[in-house]
């Protein structure tokens, strides 16, 4: 099986240097979708990711710079003559927000629209890929994603503060994408706002035993260099995703 993951947006909360939120896992054909942050359709265009390929959106908690893409996908997808189903798989909140907008037809997909509330343990399955669902600290109802894939697997945390339920259902993975909204010497106004610094992400790795760590939700105030730096000091097989980045699984 052919995988890879496009990083379509790595940055925070407002687009000045970086994409919002947006992982894609292509495996073969099939496409999946973790977190749509504003802009993210555009950036799978560029990517050459075809909407109509997306089997499932999976959304780690209900903030707008994680979700607020996700209807102009839907459109994009009815305008180009999409029949297939779309799983969604999203906290209670964002459930119940988009099933109200596809009800009162704000929304007009052409295609069925399958909801999964999310919830702890798997969540997806299907003859390419397995996802399980885990909570993290967000300071509202958020998940993480353990994802199974071509015999490799990769957590994705979402937006967290350390906690242990990362450490905890991400040992032993072959990729850990953490968030890193901050580097080291921000940590008490990292966790006020319930994010995690560059230091929280390589500690996170180093007691799940990861194999490797992708630091992403960067804040605007950084460049690439000053995380990169940050990181390798804590853990030593660190990258600092960019927009439009491609890891081969």
């Amino acid at each position: 099986m052919n995988a890879r993951v496009f990083f379509l947006g790595t940055g925070a909360a407002v687009p000045v240097t970086r994409g919002l939120p947006c992982i894609a896992v292509k495996a073969d054909s099939n496409i999946y979708l973790f977190d749509v942050g504003e802009g993210c359709q555009s950036k799978m265009l560029k990517a050459g990711l075809s909407p109509l390929k997306v089997k499932a959106v999976f959304v780690t908690h209900p903030h707008g710079d994680h979700y607020l893409g996700l209807p102009g996908v839907i459109q994009t997808m009815g305008l180009t003559g999409r029949k297939e189903p779309l799983k969604l798989l999203l906290p209670r909140e964002l459930d119940e927000y988009f099933r109200l907008i596809l009800e009162r037809k704000l929304l007009k997909p052409g295609f069925p629209v399958e909801f999964t509330v999310l919830a702890n343990g798997e969540v997806y399955r299907d003859e390419k890929i397995s996802v399980r669902a885990y909570p993290v600290n967000h300071g509202v109802e958020a998940y993480g994603f353990h994802v199974a894939v071509a015999g490799k697997t990769l957590c994705y945390t979402g937006d967290t503060m350390p906690c242990s339920s990362v450490v905890e259902n991400c040992r032993g993975v072959d990729v850990l994408i953490h968030e890193s909204t901050f580097t080291s010497d921000m940590g008490p106004e990292a966790h006020e706002e319930y994010h995690s610094t560059t230091r929280d992400a390589a500690s996170a790795a180093l007691e799940a035993g990861a194999a490797s760590l992708v630091l992403t939700h960067i804040s605007a105030r950084y460049s690439d260099e000053d995380v990169l730096r940050d990181g390798l000091r804590f853990f030593y097989n660190t990258v600092v995703a960019r927009d439009m980045m491609i890891l081969y699984l």
